[in-house]
Protein backbone atom coordinates (compact mmCIF):
# COMPACT_ATOMS: atom_id res chain seq x y z
CA UNK A 1 0.00 0.00 0.00
CA UNK A 2 1.54 3.63 -0.87
CA UNK A 3 1.60 6.12 1.16
CA UNK A 4 1.46 8.91 -1.84
CA UNK A 5 -2.03 8.23 -3.23
CA UNK A 6 -3.68 10.87 -5.03
CA UNK A 7 -7.17 10.96 -4.97
CA UNK A 8 -8.62 10.63 -8.62
CA UNK A 9 -11.15 13.66 -9.38
CA UNK A 10 -14.96 12.26 -7.91
CA UNK A 11 -17.45 10.38 -10.80
CA UNK A 12 -14.24 9.46 -12.78
CA UNK A 13 -13.53 6.31 -14.12
CA UNK A 14 -10.34 5.84 -12.43
CA UNK A 15 -12.36 6.85 -8.99
CA UNK A 16 -14.87 4.09 -9.74
CA UNK A 17 -12.14 1.64 -10.95
CA UNK A 18 -10.63 2.56 -7.23
CA UNK A 19 -13.45 2.05 -5.49
CA UNK A 20 -13.96 -1.56 -7.21
CA UNK A 21 -10.58 -2.70 -6.72
CA UNK A 22 -9.74 -2.03 -2.84
CA UNK A 23 -13.16 -1.85 -1.13
CA UNK A 24 -16.44 -3.58 -2.37
CA UNK A 25 -17.88 -0.98 -4.76
CA UNK A 26 -18.74 2.33 -5.75
CA UNK A 27 -21.02 4.77 -5.67
CA UNK A 28 -21.50 7.47 -8.56
CA UNK A 29 -23.86 10.03 -9.88
CA UNK A 30 -24.76 10.02 -13.72
CA UNK A 31 -26.76 12.65 -15.95
CA UNK A 32 -27.89 12.65 -18.68
CA UNK A 33 -26.43 14.37 -22.08
CA UNK A 34 -28.70 16.45 -24.77
CA UNK A 35 -27.82 13.69 -26.83
CA UNK A 36 -28.95 10.89 -24.36
CA UNK A 37 -25.78 9.89 -23.05
CA UNK A 38 -24.64 9.36 -19.55
CA UNK A 39 -22.32 11.36 -18.23
CA UNK A 40 -20.71 11.10 -14.59
CA UNK A 41 -20.79 13.84 -12.95
CA UNK A 42 -22.67 15.16 -9.47
CA UNK A 43 -23.42 18.63 -9.63
CA UNK A 44 -26.11 20.05 -11.93
CA UNK A 45 -23.85 22.73 -13.04
CA UNK A 46 -20.35 21.80 -15.04
CA UNK A 47 -17.95 21.14 -12.05
CA UNK A 48 -14.76 23.72 -12.75
CA UNK A 49 -12.48 22.40 -10.19
CA UNK A 50 -9.41 24.54 -12.32
CA UNK A 51 -9.31 26.80 -15.09
CA UNK A 52 -9.19 24.75 -17.94
CA UNK A 53 -9.72 25.99 -21.86
CA UNK A 54 -11.69 23.09 -22.89
CA UNK A 55 -14.65 24.20 -20.66
CA UNK A 56 -14.64 27.27 -23.09
CA UNK A 57 -18.27 26.98 -24.76
CA UNK A 58 -19.78 24.61 -22.69
CA UNK A 59 -23.19 25.32 -21.34
CA UNK A 60 -23.64 25.41 -17.47
CA UNK A 61 -25.56 22.54 -16.73
CA UNK A 62 -24.65 19.18 -17.73
CA UNK A 63 -28.07 18.76 -19.41
CA UNK A 64 -27.50 21.33 -22.12
CA UNK A 65 -24.32 19.77 -23.64
CA UNK A 66 -23.94 17.13 -25.96
CA UNK A 67 -21.51 13.98 -24.52
CA UNK A 68 -18.45 14.84 -27.32
CA UNK A 69 -18.15 18.20 -25.48
CA UNK A 70 -18.32 16.80 -22.23
CA UNK A 71 -16.02 14.10 -22.68
CA UNK A 72 -13.34 16.28 -24.30
CA UNK A 73 -13.52 18.90 -21.41
CA UNK A 74 -12.28 15.43 -19.49
CA UNK A 75 -15.35 14.14 -18.25
CA UNK A 76 -16.08 10.93 -18.69
CA UNK A 77 -19.19 8.75 -20.06
CA UNK A 78 -21.24 5.66 -18.44
CA UNK A 79 -20.78 3.36 -21.41
CA UNK A 80 -16.80 4.71 -21.38
CA UNK A 81 -16.13 3.24 -17.83
CA UNK A 82 -17.90 -0.33 -18.33
CA UNK A 83 -15.61 -0.83 -20.91
CA UNK A 84 -12.81 -0.40 -18.06
CA UNK A 85 -11.49 -3.83 -17.92
CA UNK A 86 -10.77 -2.87 -14.14
CA UNK A 87 -14.05 -2.46 -13.78
CA UNK A 88 -15.40 -4.99 -15.78
CA UNK A 89 -13.62 -7.51 -13.75
CA UNK A 90 -14.44 -6.40 -10.53
CA UNK A 91 -18.41 -5.82 -11.17
CA UNK A 92 -18.83 -8.69 -13.53
CA UNK A 93 -16.61 -11.57 -12.12
CA UNK A 94 -15.64 -10.89 -8.88
CA UNK A 95 -19.04 -9.18 -7.56
CA UNK A 96 -18.02 -5.71 -6.64
CA UNK A 97 -21.38 -3.62 -6.36
CA UNK A 98 -22.72 -0.23 -8.18
CA UNK A 99 -25.03 2.64 -6.57
CA UNK A 100 -25.78 4.11 -9.91
CA UNK A 101 -27.46 7.28 -8.41
CA UNK A 102 -29.63 9.18 -11.04
CA UNK A 103 -29.44 13.21 -11.06
CA UNK A 104 -32.09 15.25 -12.10
CA UNK A 105 -31.47 18.05 -14.90
CA UNK A 106 -31.62 21.77 -12.84
CA UNK A 107 -35.24 23.44 -13.78
CA UNK A 108 -33.06 26.22 -14.69
CA UNK A 109 -31.70 24.50 -17.76
CA UNK A 110 -35.23 24.05 -18.86
CA UNK A 111 -35.04 20.29 -19.28
CA UNK A 112 -37.30 17.94 -17.75
CA UNK A 113 -39.45 20.50 -16.19
CA UNK A 114 -39.79 22.93 -13.53
CA UNK A 115 -39.15 23.28 -9.83
CA UNK A 116 -42.27 20.74 -8.32
CA UNK A 117 -42.53 17.36 -9.51
CA UNK A 118 -43.77 16.71 -12.94
CA UNK A 119 -44.17 13.80 -15.30
CA UNK A 120 -41.53 15.32 -17.37
CA UNK A 121 -39.23 14.60 -14.25
CA UNK A 122 -40.30 11.27 -14.01
CA UNK A 123 -39.99 10.20 -17.93
CA UNK A 124 -36.47 11.81 -17.69
CA UNK A 125 -35.53 9.49 -14.95
CA UNK A 126 -37.58 6.54 -16.52
CA UNK A 127 -35.19 6.73 -19.99
CA UNK A 128 -31.92 7.19 -17.57
CA UNK A 129 -32.79 3.99 -16.12
CA UNK A 130 -33.59 2.23 -19.89
CA UNK A 131 -30.21 4.05 -20.82
CA UNK A 132 -28.01 2.32 -18.67
CA UNK A 133 -29.22 -1.21 -19.53
CA UNK A 134 -29.49 -0.05 -22.96
CA UNK A 135 -25.53 0.02 -22.18
CA UNK A 136 -25.57 -3.17 -20.29
CA UNK A 137 -27.57 -5.15 -23.37
CA UNK A 138 -24.79 -7.16 -24.02
CA UNK A 139 -23.10 -7.95 -20.44
CA UNK A 140 -25.86 -6.66 -18.06
CA UNK A 141 -24.69 -6.47 -14.20
CA UNK A 142 -24.77 -9.69 -12.42
CA UNK A 143 -28.00 -10.28 -9.90
CA UNK A 144 -27.42 -8.39 -6.33
CA UNK A 145 -24.73 -6.36 -7.29
CA UNK A 146 -26.27 -2.74 -8.71
CA UNK A 147 -28.81 -0.98 -7.31
CA UNK A 148 -30.10 2.75 -9.28
CA UNK A 149 -30.18 5.35 -6.28
CA UNK A 150 -32.51 8.34 -6.56
CA UNK A 151 -33.29 11.44 -4.05
CA UNK A 152 -37.09 11.77 -6.09
CA UNK A 153 -39.62 10.33 -4.08
CA UNK A 154 -41.01 8.87 -7.46
CA UNK A 155 -38.12 6.87 -8.06
CA UNK A 156 -40.33 3.67 -7.43
CA UNK A 157 -43.21 4.71 -10.09
CA UNK A 158 -40.21 5.47 -12.46
CA UNK A 159 -38.53 2.28 -11.55
CA UNK A 160 -41.76 0.22 -12.57
CA UNK A 161 -42.54 2.51 -15.51
CA UNK A 162 -39.31 1.93 -17.10
CA UNK A 163 -39.54 -1.95 -16.87
CA UNK A 164 -36.00 -2.15 -15.87
CA UNK A 165 -33.75 -5.37 -14.47
CA UNK A 166 -31.65 -3.16 -11.65
CA UNK A 167 -33.78 -2.50 -8.79
CA UNK A 168 -34.39 1.09 -7.38
CA UNK A 169 -33.82 2.61 -3.81
CA UNK A 170 -34.96 5.93 -2.71
CA UNK A 171 -33.26 8.69 -0.75
CA UNK A 172 -34.09 9.55 2.51
CA UNK A 173 -34.66 12.22 2.65
CA UNK A 174 -35.60 13.77 -0.73
CA UNK A 175 -33.32 16.59 -1.61
CA UNK A 176 -34.51 18.98 -4.63
CA UNK A 177 -32.47 19.06 -7.50
CA UNK A 178 -31.98 23.41 -7.44
CA UNK A 179 -30.81 25.47 -4.79
CA UNK A 180 -27.36 25.73 -2.56
CA UNK A 181 -26.84 23.29 -0.02
CA UNK A 182 -28.49 24.91 2.62
CA UNK A 183 -31.57 25.69 0.76
CA UNK A 184 -31.46 22.07 -0.40
CA UNK A 185 -31.63 20.69 2.94
CA UNK A 186 -34.04 23.07 4.23
CA UNK A 187 -35.98 21.80 1.51
CA UNK A 188 -35.13 18.24 3.03
CA UNK A 189 -36.26 18.62 6.59
CA UNK A 190 -40.05 17.54 5.96
CA UNK A 191 -39.05 14.59 4.23
CA UNK A 192 -36.29 13.84 6.55
CA UNK A 193 -38.45 14.37 10.22
CA UNK A 194 -41.92 11.88 8.48
CA UNK A 195 -40.10 8.67 9.38
CA UNK A 196 -37.77 7.26 11.84
CA UNK A 197 -35.56 4.69 10.15
CA UNK A 198 -37.93 1.80 11.43
CA UNK A 199 -40.76 3.16 9.64
CA UNK A 200 -38.54 3.92 6.82
CA UNK A 201 -37.63 0.03 6.64
CA UNK A 202 -41.09 -0.66 7.12
CA UNK A 203 -41.85 1.51 4.23
CA UNK A 204 -38.45 0.77 1.82
CA UNK A 205 -39.70 -2.73 2.01
CA UNK A 206 -43.43 -2.53 1.32
CA UNK A 207 -42.49 -0.84 -2.17
CA UNK A 208 -39.91 -3.24 -3.16
CA UNK A 209 -36.65 -1.50 -3.01
CA UNK A 210 -33.80 -4.00 -1.81
CA UNK A 211 -31.98 -1.52 0.10
CA UNK A 212 -32.68 2.04 2.14
CA UNK A 213 -30.27 4.24 1.48
CA UNK A 214 -30.14 6.60 4.87
CA UNK A 215 -28.29 9.79 5.84
CA UNK A 216 -26.12 8.96 8.61
CA UNK A 217 -27.49 11.67 10.01
CA UNK A 218 -30.63 9.53 11.21
CA UNK A 219 -28.05 7.91 12.91
CA UNK A 220 -25.82 10.50 14.38
CA UNK A 221 -26.98 13.73 14.55
CA UNK A 222 -29.06 15.78 16.42
CA UNK A 223 -31.45 16.11 13.93
CA UNK A 224 -32.50 12.22 14.42
CA UNK A 225 -34.59 14.10 17.16
CA UNK A 226 -36.37 15.78 14.86
CA UNK A 227 -38.41 11.94 14.26
CA UNK A 228 -41.90 12.10 15.69
CA UNK A 229 -40.74 8.74 16.75
CA UNK A 230 -38.10 7.06 18.87
CA UNK A 231 -34.59 8.14 17.21
CA UNK A 232 -31.56 5.47 16.71
CA UNK A 233 -28.33 5.66 17.34
CA UNK A 234 -24.83 3.39 16.97
CA UNK A 235 -25.11 2.32 20.33
CA UNK A 236 -25.08 -1.23 21.11
CA UNK A 237 -28.90 -1.19 22.84
CA UNK A 238 -29.87 1.11 20.21
CA UNK A 239 -28.59 -1.02 16.81
CA UNK A 240 -29.86 -4.44 19.34
CA UNK A 241 -33.46 -2.37 18.78
CA UNK A 242 -33.17 -1.27 15.32
CA UNK A 243 -31.79 -5.21 13.97
CA UNK A 244 -34.66 -6.76 15.99
CA UNK A 245 -37.38 -4.38 13.64
CA UNK A 246 -35.49 -4.36 10.68
CA UNK A 247 -35.32 -8.13 10.56
CA UNK A 248 -32.02 -8.09 8.11
CA UNK A 249 -33.60 -5.28 5.68
CA UNK A 250 -30.01 -4.04 4.19
CA UNK A 251 -29.42 -0.38 5.17
CA UNK A 252 -26.60 1.77 3.54
CA UNK A 253 -25.13 4.72 5.70
CA UNK A 254 -23.97 7.69 3.66
CA UNK A 255 -21.46 9.25 4.31
CA UNK A 256 -20.15 6.90 7.31
CA UNK A 257 -17.43 8.76 9.39
CA UNK A 258 -14.04 6.79 9.19
CA UNK A 259 -14.77 6.69 13.12
CA UNK A 260 -17.74 5.24 12.74
CA UNK A 261 -16.94 2.76 9.75
CA UNK A 262 -16.65 -0.31 12.90
CA UNK A 263 -19.99 0.42 14.29
CA UNK A 264 -21.49 0.49 11.26
CA UNK A 265 -20.18 -2.85 9.54
CA UNK A 266 -20.53 -4.78 13.48
CA UNK A 267 -24.36 -3.35 12.98
CA UNK A 268 -25.00 -5.21 9.88
CA UNK A 269 -24.78 -2.66 7.59
CA UNK A 270 -23.60 -1.04 4.67
CA UNK A 271 -20.70 1.82 5.26
CA UNK A 272 -20.49 4.49 1.68
CA UNK A 273 -17.33 6.65 2.67
CA UNK A 274 -15.58 9.57 1.44
CA UNK A 275 -12.50 8.38 3.16
CA UNK A 276 -10.82 5.96 0.58
CA UNK A 277 -7.22 6.50 0.57
CA UNK A 278 -5.49 2.69 1.11
CA UNK A 279 -3.08 4.16 3.21
CA UNK A 280 -5.12 4.65 6.17
CA UNK A 281 -4.93 1.60 7.22
CA UNK A 282 -6.67 2.46 10.87
CA UNK A 283 -9.59 4.48 11.75
CA UNK A 284 -9.43 6.95 14.27
CA UNK A 285 -9.88 4.67 17.52
CA UNK A 286 -7.32 2.30 16.30
CA UNK A 287 -9.30 -0.42 14.70
CA UNK A 288 -7.71 -1.91 11.38
CA UNK A 289 -9.82 -0.79 7.90
CA UNK A 290 -10.98 -3.91 6.00
CA UNK A 291 -12.34 -2.26 3.02
CA UNK A 292 -13.86 -5.99 1.67
CA UNK A 293 -16.28 -7.45 4.13
CA UNK A 294 -18.80 -7.72 1.77
CA UNK A 295 -16.78 -9.57 -1.38
CA UNK A 296 -14.05 -11.05 0.70
CA UNK A 297 -15.44 -11.81 4.10
CA UNK A 298 -13.15 -12.53 7.06
CA UNK A 299 -13.48 -15.01 10.11
CA UNK A 300 -14.98 -13.88 13.36
CA UNK A 301 -11.57 -14.30 15.14
CA UNK A 302 -9.55 -12.43 12.26
CA UNK A 303 -12.06 -9.71 12.43
CA UNK A 304 -12.12 -9.65 16.27
CA UNK A 305 -8.28 -9.34 16.04
CA UNK A 306 -8.59 -6.06 13.58
CA UNK A 307 -11.21 -4.01 16.64
CA UNK A 308 -7.71 -4.58 19.03
CA UNK A 309 -5.33 -1.60 18.57
CA UNK A 310 -2.80 -3.21 19.63
CA UNK A 311 -2.95 -5.31 16.58
CA UNK A 312 -0.18 -4.54 13.61
CA UNK A 313 -2.87 -3.48 10.63
CA UNK A 314 -0.58 -4.10 8.12
CA UNK A 315 0.08 -7.82 8.82
CA UNK A 316 -4.05 -8.25 9.52
CA UNK A 317 -4.76 -6.85 6.31
CA UNK A 318 -2.11 -9.29 4.13
CA UNK A 319 -3.73 -11.79 6.06
CA UNK A 320 -7.47 -11.08 5.01
CA UNK A 321 -6.04 -10.53 1.35
CA UNK A 322 -4.71 -14.14 0.96
CA UNK A 323 -8.50 -15.25 2.00
CA UNK A 324 -10.89 -16.42 -1.34
CA UNK A 325 -13.07 -14.11 -2.79
CA UNK A 326 -17.19 -14.30 -2.35
CA UNK A 327 -16.97 -15.54 -5.77
CA UNK A 328 -14.15 -18.68 -4.95
CA UNK A 329 -15.73 -19.79 -1.46
CA UNK A 330 -18.17 -23.17 -1.62
CA UNK A 331 -21.48 -22.97 -0.26
CA UNK A 332 -20.84 -24.46 2.91
CA UNK A 333 -18.53 -21.47 3.46
CA UNK A 334 -20.95 -19.09 1.95
CA UNK A 335 -23.42 -20.35 4.31
CA UNK A 336 -21.18 -19.97 7.19
CA UNK A 337 -20.97 -16.60 6.81
CA UNK A 338 -24.70 -15.94 6.18
CA UNK A 339 -25.66 -17.89 9.29
CA UNK A 340 -23.06 -15.41 11.76
CA UNK A 341 -25.09 -12.51 9.61
CA UNK A 342 -28.15 -13.68 10.24
CA UNK A 343 -27.68 -13.98 14.04
CA UNK A 344 -26.87 -10.30 14.04
CA UNK A 345 -29.98 -9.25 12.29
CA UNK A 346 -32.11 -11.46 13.85
CA UNK A 347 -33.88 -12.96 11.30
CA UNK A 348 -34.61 -16.43 10.65
CA UNK A 349 -32.69 -16.69 7.96
CA UNK A 350 -31.09 -15.19 4.56
CA UNK A 351 -31.63 -16.22 1.41
CA UNK A 352 -28.26 -17.97 -0.39
CA UNK A 353 -28.21 -18.36 -4.02
CA UNK A 354 -25.34 -18.73 -6.46
CA UNK A 355 -23.46 -16.04 -7.44
CA UNK A 356 -23.42 -12.53 -5.50
CA UNK A 357 -23.76 -11.84 -2.13
CA UNK A 358 -26.94 -11.56 -0.48
CA UNK A 359 -27.98 -7.73 -0.23
CA UNK A 360 -27.81 -8.09 3.07
CA UNK A 361 -24.41 -8.52 3.37
CA UNK A 362 -22.57 -5.43 4.82
CA UNK A 363 -20.36 -3.89 2.54
CA UNK A 364 -17.59 -1.25 2.10
CA UNK A 365 -18.37 1.18 -0.94
CA UNK A 366 -16.52 4.73 -1.88
CA UNK A 367 -18.77 7.34 -2.00
CA UNK A 368 -18.58 9.27 -5.90
CA UNK A 369 -15.80 6.29 -6.53
CA UNK A 370 -12.71 7.40 -4.49
CA UNK A 371 -14.82 10.17 -2.40
CA UNK A 372 -15.38 13.93 -2.53
CA UNK A 373 -13.51 15.96 -4.64
CA UNK A 374 -15.43 18.85 -5.41
CA UNK A 375 -17.55 20.98 -3.40
CA UNK A 376 -21.38 20.64 -3.72
CA UNK A 377 -23.20 22.98 -6.09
Amino acid sequence: MSSDWIQPRQNSIEAIAHAMTVADGAEYDIRMSIDGELVLHHNARIERSEKNDLYDGLHPFVEQNHSDDLRNAGFDLFSDMIEDPRIRSAWFERDAFSCIEIKRPHPKSKIAGGYFPSNERINWIIRMMQRVEEIMENEPAPERTAVFYCFDPATMQASQKANVEIPAAPINPFIPPWGPGPVRRTMAVPSFARFTVPRMVDRWRKIGSPVLPLAGAHLRSWSKYLHLGRPVSLKPRSVERLNRQRNGFPIHVWPAPINLERHILDAGMTVVSDEMDPSILQTSRGETRWMKPGTKPVDPGLWARMANPSENSKALLSEAEELPTWCDLDMSERREHVSRLAATLHCDSIPLEEGAPPWEMPRFIGHRGAGKSHKEG
